[in-house]
């Protein structure tokens, strides 16, 4: 498989699991040290920070999201991803929904095992 098609894979696995609330599997698309940086929060950095972020939004909501890859290039042993995204979130008590978009970038290291690891997730919303 080409390293492209590998990133496609990894992301798509990071959005399947936020889909079906699956934090762990979200998880393992991550390197141990990520960063995130997203839309109006302060910079998260590590595994746990990515539970601590998500794991409430899991919990309370059924989520729903894509993306469009508007670039992919790979450096070596990196690789960036330039996009948008677009989500829906329902509220499992309330029923009340929610809608996001906006534009991400995504940055990849490939590991000694050959795989490749979120390193940085960086987003911002069109609202």
């Amino acid at each position: 498989m080409s390293d492209i098609n590998d990133i496609k894979k990894v992301i798509s696995t990071w959005n399947n699991g936020l889909g079906c609330g699956d934090i762990e599997r979200m998880i393992a698309t991550c390197d141990p040290k990520v960063i995130t940086v997203n839309n109006r929060q302060s910079a998260t950095v590590g595994s746990q920070a990515i539970r601590d972020k998500y794991m409430p939004r899991i919990e309370m909501a059924d989520i729903t999201s894509g993306y469009d890859i508007e670039q992919l290039e790979v450096f070596g042993d990196v690789a960036v991803v330039v996009g948008r995204f677009y989500g829906e979130v329902k509220n499992k008590v309330t029923g009340e929904i929610g809608k996001s978009e906006g534009r991400l970038v995504l940055v990849y290291r490939r590991t000694e095992d050959g795989s490749w690891k979120m390193i940085l997730d960086m987003d911002n919303n069109y609202a």
